[in-house]
């Protein structure tokens, strides 16, 4: 009994061993994971290779004050438009594609564009289109918000409204100055039409409309409503202006690197299949981003006043005939 004992003792002990080395040899092989991912994380996706899955990953960039980024939320809690769309698209397109955040000081369009025709940060952005965009980057022709982009509303100061009202055509709508975003196309347009812009960053347009660095801020029919929401709370003397609205086509689309032509094929049949099955546009209605306008303005009402866009190319004024809810 004593030296069965004794061998049980010995074949443990040689088990044991054995556990300790494979557990030695599990660490190492975690930490070469992690040192790899820390070298070659920032890599563009069309350098890196795919996972064991075949799991393909898209980075999109998130600018850090969101709730995502502050720890507010998690990523699947998370809620834009664009960011649901993509999601759904990549769902749709039959890859195993995984949209990722990449927390950052959001860029201004223009510096989005030389940033991702790299792709060493992030792989798809999305914002509106002109002849240079398309020439630089992949775009995927298909807008993101159904042609909506165009028919801009405003934003005014509540001291401009009696003003506002007397807007009967073009040139009187032409003797209000305008706010834009930095980079934005619509500012080339919109000058280009005769009217005078006044460019700043995104997050301070609203401040400076309240200070009346400028009369009018336009902002898409899908999403002016949803952003006044929250905008009031910064600048309490702004309303959003009734009767008269502008209209431009100018679509929305989504971006990829040059480099990167089998993923714009993705997100383009994901997001054909959701146009064809009708799930894109309900996302559009029912989104909260975008449905606050579908629910509160009455198209019927208002007094659109159109310009042209010169710089919209044939394959945009082909896609905006295609998938525009707008004529």
């Amino acid at each position: 009994m004593t030296v069965r004992i004794g061998a049980i003792r010995g074949v443990l002990s040689s088990v044991a061993n054995r556990l300790t080395a494979i557990q030695d040899v599990t660490r190492q092989l975690l930490c070469l994971m992690i040192i790899t991912a820390c070298l070659f994380g920032g890599t563009p996706v069309h350098a890196q290779s795919e996972t064991i899955n075949d799991q393909r990953v898209v980075r999109i960039p998130m600018d850090t004050p969101s709730d995502f980024c502050l720890g507010k939320v998690t990523w699947d809690a998370h809620r834009e438009f664009h960011i649901d769309l993509l999601r759904l698209a990549l769902r749709l397109s039959g890859h195993n594609a995984t949209l990722v955040p990449v927390c950052m000081d959001y860029p201004t369009e223009e510096r989005r564009i030389p940033m991702l025709e790299v792709a060493d940060q992030f792989d798809v952005v999305f914002f509106g289109t002109n002849a240079e965009r398309e020439e630089r980057l992949l775009a995927v022709y298909i807008p993101i918000y159904l042609g909506t982009t165009g028919l801009r509303l405003f934003m005014l100061h509540n001291d401009l409204k009696e003003q506002f009202s007397q807007i009967e055509t073009i040139d009187d709508l032409r003797k209000l100055s305008m706010g834009q975003g930095l980079g934005w196309p619509d500012n080339e347009i919109l000058v280009e039409n005769g009217f005078d812009v006044v460019s700043g960053r995104y997050r301070t347009l609203h401040r400076m409309l309240d200070a009346r660095r400028f009369d009018l801020y336009p902002r898409a029919y899908w999403q002016i409503v949803g952003e006044w929401n929250w905008m009031k709370w910064e600048a309490p003397g702004i309303e959003i202006a009734e009767k008269t609205a502008l209209y431009y086509p100018q679509p929305i689309y989504f971006f990829v690197s040059p480099h990167n032509p089998d993923l714009r094929d993705i997100i383009e049949t994901g997001l054909q299949r959701a146009f064809s099955n009708g799930m894109m546009l309900d996302l559009l209605k029912t989104h909260r981003d975008t449905a606050p306008s579908f629910s509160q303005i009455d198209l019927r009402n208002l007094n659109i006043l159109r310009i042209e866009n010169k710089h919209l190319s044939d394959r945009s004024r082909e896609a905006m005939d295609q998938y525009s809810l707008f004529d």
